[in-house]
C-alpha cells in the first residue's frame, strides 16, 4: 500500500502541476492576444485620426496659399486700406466657403477632418506698411467637434421573469 502512495506523489503531483502551469500558460496567451488586438485597434484609429489632421492641415495650407496670393493682387490694385478691404471682401463673396468680418478684419474658414470633426483656421487679414510686410497672422487653428455626442443613459434592469 505504501508503495502504490509513492507512486501516485512521484507521477501525480508533477502531471497536476504541468497540467495546471499549461492552462495557467493558455489563460495567459489568450488575455494577451485579447489585450494586443484591443491595441492594435487603438493604434490603427490614431493612426486614421493623425492622417485625417495633416490632410486636412495641408487642404488648409493649399487654401491659406491661395488666399494670401490674392491678398497680395488686391494690395497691388488698392489705392488705400478701405478699398484693399473690401477687394478681400469681393473675393471672400466670391469664395462661399470663406467668412470675412470686415469690423475685425477676420477671415474664417474650415475644412472637413471626418464625419464629426472639422479644422477651424481665422486669419488676421493685415495691411502692410511696406511691400514685403505680411499680409495675413494666423489667429486660431484647431479642430472642432460638429456633431454633438448624446451618452446612453438608459440602463436595462431585469425585472425577473422572461425579456421580452
Amino acid at each position: 500500500m505504501k508503495d502504490h502512495n509513492s507512486f501516485f506523489t512521484a507521477t501525480g503531483i508533477p502531471s497536476l502541476f504541468l497540467i495546471f502551469s499549461v492552462l495557467c500558460l493558455a489563460v495567459l496567451s489568450f488575455l494577451t492576444l485579447g489585450n494586443s488586438r484591443s491595441e492594435l485597434s487603438t493604434a490603427r484609429n490614431s493612426m486614421q485620426q493623425t492622417e485625417d489632421y495633416y490632410n486636412a492641415c495641408s487642404q488648409a495650407s493649399t487654401v491659406i496659399n491661395e488666399i494670401q496670393t490674392e491678398l497680395t493682387d488686391a494690395y497691388r490694385q488698392a489705392t488705400d486700406q478701405k478699398n484693399y478691404l473690401a477687394l478681400v471682401g469681393q473675393f471672400c463673396k466670391d469664395h462661399s466657403e470663406l467668412t470675412f468680418d470686415e469690423e475685425k478684419q477676420t477671415l474664417l474658414f474650415a475644412e472637413s477632418l471626418s464625419d464629426t470633426q472639422q479644422l477651424t483656421v481665422c486669419l488676421k487679414v493685415l495691411y502692410p506698411e511696406k511691400s514685403g510686410d505680411s499680409l495675413i497672422q494666423i489667429l486660431q487653428w484647431k479642430t472642432d467637434t460638429t456633431a454633438s455626442w448624446t451618452p446612453d443613459t438608459s440602463q436595462s434592469v431585469y425585472k425577473g421573469g422572461t425579456h421580452e
